[in-house]
């Protein structure tokens, strides 16, 4: 048996033993806060997020942004999310008019009322003004609908920003490490 043989059987061997499929890997990153081996958002700032149509140039493609209840920790008046310049040079987009907060995990539940939402391309940058305070311990779900993914695969870093109630500015909440047109 040559070398190279035996050391595809053993790596095989070792990751069905481990459980680990390079199928499940894609999954649990999109599904979840992620696993990191090396590098990458320390587990405490990751945020879980979840992509449909996740495919190069969709051009109906939708971004579940979740935000567990313990990363909120006061009442949230603003929110301020931050997206990487690459996105839209690479022929990433998203409208203003199909940006949606939704109540709970996942997909999200019910609709959160906003006054306003802002989108600033220049600074890439968009802003988020619920109508009444969302609260303290309270899981949401930023919905991106309709978004047109970049003409290649990549890695987004998305930030996300929260004024909370009393507070003088914002504060930094985590990072939404997207796996962009991924299939």
């Amino acid at each position: 048996m040559t070398l190279k043989r035996w050391l595809s059987r053993s790596l095989l061997g070792v990751l069905a033993v481990s459980g680990f499929t390079l199928a499940t890997t894609t999954a649990i990153a999109q599904t979840t806060d992620g696993l990191t081996i090396f590098g990458g958002v320390d587990s405490e700032f990751r945020l879980s997020y979840y992509i449909d149509n996740n495919e190069r140039r969709s051009s109906d493609a939708r971004y579940y942004l979740r935000v567990a209840g313990r990363k909120v920790t006061q009442e949230v008046l603003e929110l301020q999310v931050n997206y990487p310049e690459e996105f839209e040079e690479e022929g990433g987009h998203f409208s203003k008019t199909r940006i949606e907060l939704r109540e709970g995990n996942g997909r999200g539940g019910a609709t959160i009322d906003v006054d306003e939402i802002i989108v600033n391309e220049e600074a890439n940058i968009f802003e988020i003004y619920p109508t009444e305070p969302i609260a303290a311990n309270s899981s949401f779900v930023i919905v991106l609908h309709d978004v047109r993914n970049p003409n290649r695969y990549g890695n987004h870093f998305f930030l996300l920003d929260a004024l909370y109630q009393g507070g003088p500015l914002r504060e930094f909440v985590g990072v939404w490490p997207l796996e962009v047109s991924a299939e």
